[in-house]
């Protein structure tokens, strides 16, 4: 196997559990994958470029570490861009800051990001979230970001992670804003219908309760090849969602059937 930057942590784990305790030896906080239950919610979302933010350290360092454990690495002339993003971000205003300390929630085997979001919708436009945790959530941060939140992490060196999250002013979401766009190429529903007639992976989500939708539909491309497609029965198009698919490379058509019922199909 050959890992690149930009490869997922759950592919590294695939082809070598053992790996674990490579990560592992550069940052404790890599522990963690350990946990089956963290390791689910994580290892799916995280590439190896986030993983070295996760931890604190470079990609250079990351891959060179799993490179003396014998897993071929792909080229190294790493730029240290991974912890340069958060180094550049001007320091944020905060106000009124309300914290949500995610860590007994994390312990209990329940992924917080229902609570997050929660309690980001509560959030008055003076207002701070702050999150409390053990590492850089950053499959979250890149789901906010799309949203228009900006945020500031602060490490602390009893291994206490802490991230600040606010609204940007007058920043519009990805999903909210009328240019971004999921379809390029303008073709419809049946088009892409037909075109993957027979190369479709089919799953109802909409029975499921938030996050658990997006945690399967992003589950799923993951499985599938380039030259099938996922076919979604949802309740409704998932605007949290559209960004993370196009991040991704993935592009989706939806048809709506009634207000509570909605089909989408995602492709490359």
């Amino acid at each position: 196997m050959i890992i690149t930057r930009k490869t997922k942590i759950s592919e590294i784990l695939n082809h070598d559990i053992n790996a674990i305790d490579s990560i592992a030896s550069i940052n404790s906080n890599f522990l963690k994958l350990k946990n089956p239950f963290l390791r689910k919610i994580l290892a799916r979302r995280v590439t190896v470029e986030d993983a070295a933010r996760i931890g604190g350290v470079s990609v250079k360092e990351f891959l060179m570490t799993l490179m003396k454990s014998g897993i071929k690495v792909k080229c190294l002339e790493i730029d240290e861009i991974n912890n340069s993003k958060s180094n550049k971000i001007k320091q944020m205003i905060k106000t009124d800051i309300v914290e949500l300390d995610v860590r007994p929630i994390l312990e209990g085997g329940v992924d917080p990001f229902k609570e997050i979001m929660a309690k980001l919708d509560t959030l008055r436009s003076d207002q701070t979230l702050l999150i409390v945790n053990t590492f850089e959530p950053i499959p979250l941060l890149n789901i906010l970001k799309a949203q228009g939140y900006v945020y500031e992490t602060e490490r602390l060196t009893d291994g206490v992670v802490k991230t600040y999250i606010t609204k940007s002013d007058g920043n519009t979401s990805q999903s909210d804003d009328p240019s971004y766009r999921i379809n390029d190429n303008e073709l419809s529903f049946s088009d892409i219908e037909t075109k993957y007639d027979g190369k479709m992976v089919e799953v109802d989500v909409r029975d499921l309760e938030m996050p658990m939708p997006m945690v399967l539909i992003l589950g799923e491309i993951e499985r599938i090849s380039d030259d099938n497609a996922l076919y979604v029965h949802h309740k409704k198009l998932p605007q949290y969602l559209l960004p993370e698919i196009k991040n991704r490379g993935y592009k989706l058509v939806h048809k709506e059937i009634d207000e509570n019922n909605i089909k989408l199909i995602i492709y490359k």
